[in-house]
C-alpha cells in the first residue's frame, strides 16, 4: 500500500503586532479616616519628677542643704539628732550638707553638753 504524499506545512511566522500604548487616568486614593481615639485613654501611674537613686550625690548633698536651711529658717536651733529624725534624707548625706552649710558659712554649730546643735548664722 501506499501511502498518500502529505506534506505537513508550517504555518508562516506571524508578524509582530505593535504593542498599543493605552493611557490611563491614576485613581485618586481616598484619605484614610481618622484614626480612632478610645473614648477613656488608660490611666497610668505617675512617677515622681526626681528619684533620690538617680540623682548625683552632690544633687542629694545640696537638696538636703537646703531642706536643712529652711527647717532652721523655720524652727531655729536644733540638734543634729532631731534633724536626723524629721528630715526624710539618709543621715550620711545629711552630714554631707551640714558640712557644705558650715563651709559656706551659713550655720553655727555649737556642742552644749555633747550636743551638736546648729543653728542659721545672722
Amino acid at each position: 500500500m501506499k501511502k498518500p504524499n502529505t506534506t505537513t506545512e508550517k504555518p508562516a511566522p506571524k508578524a509582530e503586532q505593535p504593542i498599543k500604548t493605552v493611557v490611563t487616568k491614576a485613581i485618586p486614593k481616598k484619605p484614610s479616616p481618622a484614626p480612632k481615639i478610645p473614648k477613656t485613654a488608660p490611666v497610668e501611674a505617675t512617677k515622681p519628677v526626681v528619684l533620690t537613686s538617680e540623682m548625683t550625690m552632690s544633687e542629694q548633698v545640696g537638696l538636703a542643704a537646703g531642706s536643712i536651711w529652711h527647717y532652721l529658717a523655720g524652727n531655729g536651733a536644733t540638734s543634729v539628732a532631731k534633724l536626723v529624725k524629721e528630715l526624710s534624707e539618709e543621715e550620711k548625706i545629711i552630714q554631707r550638707s551640714i558640712g557644705w552649710l558650715a563651709q559656706e558659712g551659713k550655720i553655727t554649730l555649737d556642742v552644749v553638753n555633747r550636743v551638736e546643735t546648729l543653728a542659721l548664722k545672722k
